[in-house]
Formats: C-alpha cells, sequence, structure tokens
C-alpha cells in the first residue's frame, strides 16, 4: 500500500471520529451539564459574575435552552469538521481546513473533559480517547506518513496504547468494570453473569499485555493485527449488542453512532500497521536495487 493511501485512512479515521461525534451530540446530547450544572464549582460564577441564585440559575429555561444550543452548535462543527477531513486534499484554503479541524480538535477535549467529570472523575475517559484525538491532529498538523519516521510510528503506537490500556484495566474491574460491558457481553456471547465477567477479565489482560507488547520490535507487526481487529471488534459490539429485530430502525439510530466514531480503533492500528510494513520494505527495495 502506497503513502496516498495511507493518508486517505488518516482522513477517513478523523472522519468517523467527527461524524459520530457529531451525530451523538445532535441527537443524543452530551455530557456538558456535567460541568455547567456543578452547583459547587460554579455557584461563584453564576451568583458572583451574573448576579442569579443558584436556584434561579439550575431552573431557567433561558439557561437549558442555552445549553441545548450550545450542543447543537458543537455537534454542527463536528459535522463540518468531518466533511473537511473527508476532503482535505481537496480543499485548497489551507487556514480554513486548519481552522475547523483544529476547532474540532479543541471541542473533542472540552467533551473528554465533560465525559471525565460526568463519570464521576474517572480519568481513564480521558485516556481512552487518545486515538480519536490523534488522527485529526494528524490532518491538523499536517504530520507527514513517512514510514521512516521512527518517532511518528512510536507517537502513533502511545496514542493506542494510552486508549487500549485504560479500557482493557476496565474490562478487568480496575477501578471498577462498567455494568454495560458485561450487558454487551452476555447479549453477544450468551453467556451468564459470570462467565461475562471471567471472558472481560481475559480480554482486558490481553489489552494491557498487547499496548506494551506493540513496542517491541519483533512482535509489534502481530500485536498491531490483532489491535486492529479487536478495534474493529469492540466498535461493531455496540451496534450488535443494542441490535433488535423488531425495532431494526430505532435501535440502529441509537447505537450506530458509538459504533462510528470507535472505528478509529481499529483504523489507527491499521495505519501503524502498514506504516511498518513500507518500513521494512523499502530498505529492501534499496538493498535488491543495489545488486
Amino acid at each position: 500500500m502506497n503513502k496516498p493511501k495511507i493518508i486517505s485512512l488518516v482522513k477517513l479515521c478523523a472522519f468517523t471520529v467527527f461524524i459520530g461525534r457529531a451525530y451523538q451530540l445532535y441527537f443524543f446530547g452530551g455530557p456538558y451539564r456535567a460541568i455547567l450544572w456543578d452547583e459547587s464549582l460554579l455557584t461563584p460564577v453564576v451568583e458572583g459574575v451574573f448576579n442569579y441564585t443558584w436556584f434561579e440559575y439550575a431552573t431557567s429555561s433561558t439557561v437549558n435552552s442555552w445549553i441545548e444550543a450550545w450542543t447543537k452548535l458543537n455537534s454542527i462543527i463536528f459535522f463540518i469538521a468531518a466533511i473537511v477531513c473527508l476532503f482535505w486534499n481537496q480543499i485548497k484554503y489551507i487556514r480554513v481546513k486548519r481552522f475547523f479541524v483544529g476547532l474540532g480538535l479543541w471541542l473533542l477535549f472540552l467533551l473528554a473533559i465533560c465525559m471525565v467529570k460526568d463519570r464521576n472523575y474517572d480519568v481513564l475517559q480521558l485516556f481512552e480517547m487518545s486515538i480519536q484525538l490523534t488522527a485529526p491532529f494528524l490532518l491538523w498538523k499536517n504530520i507527514k506518513m513517512n514510514p521512516q519516521n521512527k518517532n511518528l510510528i512510536v507517537g502513533l503506537k502511545l496514542a493506542i496504547a494510552l486508549t487500549f490500556i485504560p479500557h482493557g484495566l476496565l474490562a478487568m474491574g480496575f477501578p471498577f468494570r462498567p455494568g454495560y460491558f458485561i450487558d454487551m457481553t452476555i447479549m453477544i456471547l450468551g453467556v451468564n453473569e459470570t462467565q461475562a465477567t471471567q471472558f472481560l477479565f481475559m480480554v482486558g489482560f490481553l489489552d494491557v499485555l498487547m499496548a506494551l507488547l506493540a513496542f517491541v520490535p519483533k512482535l509489534s507487526k502481530y500485536v498491531l493485527w490483532y489491535m486492529m481487529v479487536w478495534g474493529f471488534a469492540t466498535a461493531f459490539a455496540r451496534l450488535v449488542s443494542g441490535f433488535n429485530m423488531d425495532f431494526i430502525s430505532s435501535t440502529i439510530h441509537g447505537s450506530a453512532y458509538l459504533t462510528i466514531y470507535r472505528l478509529a480503533h481499529g483504523i489507527l492500528p491499521l495505519i501503524v500497521l502498514l506504516l511498518e510494513f513500507k518500513r521494512t520494505e523499502q530498505p529492501l527495495k534499496i538493498a535488491l536495487h543495489e545488486n
């Protein structure tokens, strides 16, 4: 696979992240109220700056409308950023496309912070989004997909590891095991709760192990294959576990976005795998040419 096709995968990866988040925020909202309705955090601002009582602020229909408008605005910006990523090479105005992708990145990071707050300051949520933040960042910084750039490959592996390790720790039950992990496993595999817990511990351990082995040169290609397959599998698990034949359209509508923005968890390992194949292929071509 040549370099232009790798770049196309980077654009696709960034597109799936932004379009999935745009779909999520537009139809299902976001976790912004976790901060905007935090009384202990915002009371000094609400009462000191805007001269409202907290009760007036928290029960105001105007404030609620502003929050909903902010959420919709974010979804529109994510949608624009997704289109810009998909047609990155066709858009000639560099400042325009860097502005929208950069703004999308900033809002994506803000979304991650709100998710951390919404889940009782679970910082693993922030690290889990490393892959989703990386693909748009590659475009925004206009980083060349040079297979001989070892720092690039190490950086991409680090982003993948920072997503896989928190996911693995949660599956193992550290610091807790999300209930929906167990529910999805039971629904997809048809096992009981005990078997689901054991399965999750096993795959969680593999997630952490593979994240570490990705930095071992002789093993990295095999590990990246696993990460690519498992990344796609966990993405589509959201769609499969929520699927109901009696309510096809509504169940797809309710869970498709969860799959879409997680496709990056399989695409980025594929990109690194292709870079590694190309890196080992180029010296071989040079040697054959010299002979």
